[in-house]
């Protein structure tokens, strides 16, 4: 029951914004009672960490089997590839709008908790940046790859997040170039 009430909050969260969120809707979907709900959360704003928390696992484990199914790839297409696939995830699959969405706009009362789970998030996404450091044409330190990446990343978020898809690729297109330049660039 928990997964479906987790599934039911990416939606509403998704269409209303935590403060829009009212948990007798998210159990009239489900067909069940309000208390009944309040069983398994007593509160939204245990329902939001929860529902988050497991967002984050979902996206450490994505970020896991990626960056091993690309392996074989230099960093360039590796990179090119996952913002491409930021992208297509970001609107097929709600709970990656969730976790995107909710780590620029948590609600005050929660937000050191989200901050915790982001940063255990952006932990792996480092590793794996500076993973692809080996690949020769990578002039910088794996910190100054990573670092540069993940800003990347973070600015191109916002596009998805507060934009749209064309604004997100006409960004990813413009900033990307002018990241591989950096991080390529010889003295």
């Amino acid at each position: 029951m928990k997964t479906a009430i987790r599934h039911s909050a990416v939606r509403h969260f998704n269409a209303y914004g935590y403060e829009g969120v009212k948990m007798n809707r998210i159990a009239e979907e489900l067909g069940i009672r309000k208390q009944s709900l309040s069983y398994h959360y007593a509160s939204k704003s245990k329902l939001l960490i929860d529902t988050y928390a497991d967002a984050v696992e979902e996206e450490v484990t994505y970020l896991e089997e990626f960056f091993s199914n690309t392996k074989s790839l230099g960093a360039k297409e590796t990179l090119v590839q996952f913002l491409k696939e930021t992208q297509q995830r970001y609107y097929e699959q709600p709970t990656i709008a969730f976790l995107q969405s909710m780590s620029f706009k948590a609600p005050m009362e929660v937000s050191d908790l989200i901050i915790a789970y982001y940063h255990e998030y952006l932990h792996v996404f480092k590793q794996k940046i500076m993973s692809l450091s080996d690949d020769p044409a990578i002039t910088c330190s794996k910190e100054e790859l990573a670092t540069s990446f993940i800003t990347l990343f973070d600015g191109l978020t916002i596009q998805l997040v507060y934009e749209n898809a064309e604004s997100f690729q006409r960004a990813s297109q413009i900033s990307f170039q002018t990241f591989w330049k950096g991080v390529t660039y010889i003295e």
